[in-house]
């Protein structure tokens, strides 16, 4: 087992919450300034449904890495 995997899903993890903190701060500022904001909710729906989607098949992906090297498979 490597440590490596977990830290690959980690990563992704900050990553995306770096794109969260940076597309909300944005995403504040031009709701202020604008009065249409239905196209934000939208973007604000899609963005959390990315992160969730990255949590539960990333999930998935680093428990079928760790259960590879067990089973015999290549990597």
């Amino acid at each position: 087992m490597s440590f490596l995997y977990v830290m690959e899903y980690i990563g992704g993890l900050v990553l995306f919450g770096l794109g969260y903190w940076l597309l909300d701060g944005i995403k504040i500022e031009l709701e202020s300034t604008s009065s249409v904001t239905d196209v934000f909710t939208l973007a604000n729906y899609v963005w959390t449904g990315i992160i969730v989607i990255y949590i539960i098949f990333g999930g998935i992906w680093l428990a079928r890495r760790y259960n590879e090297k067990s089973y015999g498979g290549k990597l």
